[in-house]
């Protein structure tokens, strides 16, 4: 969510003084629930004030091609803006070619599959036996990638958007050098060009993050580029860390016969998710077969015979689990490595970029977004960042607020979330009610064969403001949205509750729960 005000163009300083800004909230949202509030005195260092630009030079040049940047380079065209956009290996960024895009793809055959071989008999329909074409998988993932960045090349040329490959670093305030990737005639080899610009915008994103375990190296410990690199379906598979990424690929790879253990450190799975919410997801996926050990951690791998034997400490019980492979999927770190961020006094806190409200570091010039700035790392929180910082570079007054980034997980049964959790409310000492409606008293939930799950929503029980919505249960992340729009707009539970919602739909249990919150549901027993 943002607010914007449109201005005619952005306040300026005289030449040589110092501009002071107050003092800021930086509000960042981690993961679910927690939210980062550092602030941030935005003060300029005489020696980096505006410098004299050549009228040639750009209006916003941005650093990272990811959801986050390719969004910022659209939006700022679409307000007059000459935009150049540099990435280092393809447009679109992670999210794209390795994150979001080819593993929902490969999450859609998974369900496929699992709707043929499990569920079809239930449904009235047989199919003899079915089999897993698992490179037809990939080749199929490949193409709906391939269209995808194709989509953004189109439109980065449709607004007139410079594109350039290649390796960024700041210079200055207003000056970035890049390292041409080598073209395919080999003429960019070791060439590089300074890109000037009146502002720049930071959005290079996230990496994986690596574990101090001994042992935990070779060609069969992926990370998840290394799990879409695989070209068959393990016969055995560990996965440590029970995050959003540890369990969309042990659903994933379970569906396609793997057996598959998880291991989660922390008390729950999906640490930071509302407990009930977490606890029912884990009841269904160790339903299907999978493994969960919370409170556990491994200390050392082996590799015995070609396999990795990993030893698992639970508590002070030890035990060893012996895998064909094993993914690491404990979460990213901002990627702010050779940017020269230290040398343009950028400030940064435990690896991530220091905004405002505004997207706004410390130099006035320079912008962050998406994953480099920390909290959730996710994709559409950075693509609104993108048009936050944007509309600030073009001389708007635009603010970011988190308050409605929804969380989204991509098994089955799905998980979307917004706001506050029951145990946050809680301990945070709230008055607060809660309501809550079970997939499996809805006539089309019972119709899909999708029965699993519920809709929790946490409202202030003095006013009936909407805290929180949690939903487990078939097409979750498509029926939060509902939600999100009822807290932008200031609606109360009631609102929602009194709505009318069509019969027989999924979204009639999100109806529910919020009559549920003062008694009024209809259809709960």
């Amino acid at each position: 969510m943002r607010t914007s005000k449109g201005k005619t163009g952005m306040k300026s300083s005289s030449a040589g003084a110092t501009v002071i800004k107050p003092l800021t909230e930086v509000h960042i949202k981690s993961d679910l629930q927690a939210v980062l509030r550092d602030k941030v005195k935005l003060a300029e260092k005489p020696e980096m004030m505006v410098q004299q630009l050549d009228p040639e030079a750009a209006d916003v040049a941005i650093i990272g091609a990811g959801p986050g940047g390719y969004v910022a380079a659209i939006r700022a065209a679409q307000l007059g803006g000459k935009v150049v956009i540099i990435e280092k290996d393809e447009l679109g960024g992670v999210c794209l070619n390795r994150g979001c895009i080819p593993t929902k793809v490969m999450l859609s055959s998974a369900d496929a599959y699992d709707l043929i071989v499990n569920r079809s008999k239930d449904m009235g329909i047989n199919v003899g036996q079915a089999s897993l074409d698992y490179p037809k998988v990939l080749d199929r993932r490949d193409r709906v990638v391939k269209q995808l960045v194709s989509g953004v090349a189109f439109l980065m040329k449709s607004h007139n958007i410079q594109v350039l490959k290649g390796t960024a670093r700041l210079v200055n305030r207003n000056t970035i050098e890049v390292a041409l990737a080598d073209g395919p005639d080999g003429s960019r080899a070791g060439k590089k060009e300074s890109i000037t610009s009146r502002n720049i915008i930071v959005a290079t994103g996230s990496e994986p993050v690596d574990l101090p375990i001994p042992g935990l190296e070779g060609p069969n410990i992926w990370d998840s580029d290394g799990a879409l690199r695989a070209t068959e379906v393990p016969k055995n598979l560990l996965i440590i860390g029970g995050g959003a990424i540890g369990l969309e690929w042990g659903y994933m790879f379970r569906k396609f016969g793997a057996e598959v253990t998880i291991v989660e450190m922390m008390s729950q799975v999906l640490p930071l998710t509302d407990s009930e919410v977490a606890q029912e997801l884990r009841k269904i996926l160790e339903k299907d077969g999978i493994r969960i050990l919370i409170e556990s951690r491994a200390t050392k791998v082996e590799r015995k015979s070609g396999r990795e034997s990993a030893t698992i400490l639970t508590g002070e019980k030890e035990q060893n689990i012996v895998a064909d492979k094993i993914l690491v999927a404990v979460g990213r770190r901002p990627a702010c490595e050779g940017l020269g961020l230290e040398e343009l006094g950028i400030a940064c806190d435990r690896g991530r970029i220091v905004v405002n409200e505004r997207m706004q570091t410390n130099v006035a010039s320079v912008y962050a977004i998406g994953d480099v700035v920390g909290g959730a790392l996710l994709a559409h929180k950075a693509s609104e960042e993108g048009i936050v910082a944007a509309e600030n570079c073009m001389g708007r007054e635009s603010t970011m607020s988190y308050k409605t980034v929804v969380n989204a997980v991509y098994t089955e049964p799905e998980i979307a979330t917004v706001g506050i959790s029951e145990d946050a409310a809680k301990s945070q000492g709230l008055d607060y009610s809660v309501g809550k409606f079970l997939f499996r008293a809805n006539g089309k939930a019972l119709g899909l064969g999708m029965r699993d799950g519920f809709v929790k929503f946490i409202a202030d029980s003095k006013y009936g403001e909407i805290l929180g919505c949690h939903i487990i249960g078939p097409h979750a992340t498509d029926l939060i949205h509902e939600v999100v729009i009822g807290m932008d707009a200031e609606a109360t539970i009631d609102v929602l509750g009194r709505a009318i919602h069509a019969h027989p739909t999924l979204s009639e249990v999100v109806k529910e729960s919020a009559l549920d919150v003062h008694g009024e549901s209809i259809h709960k027993g």
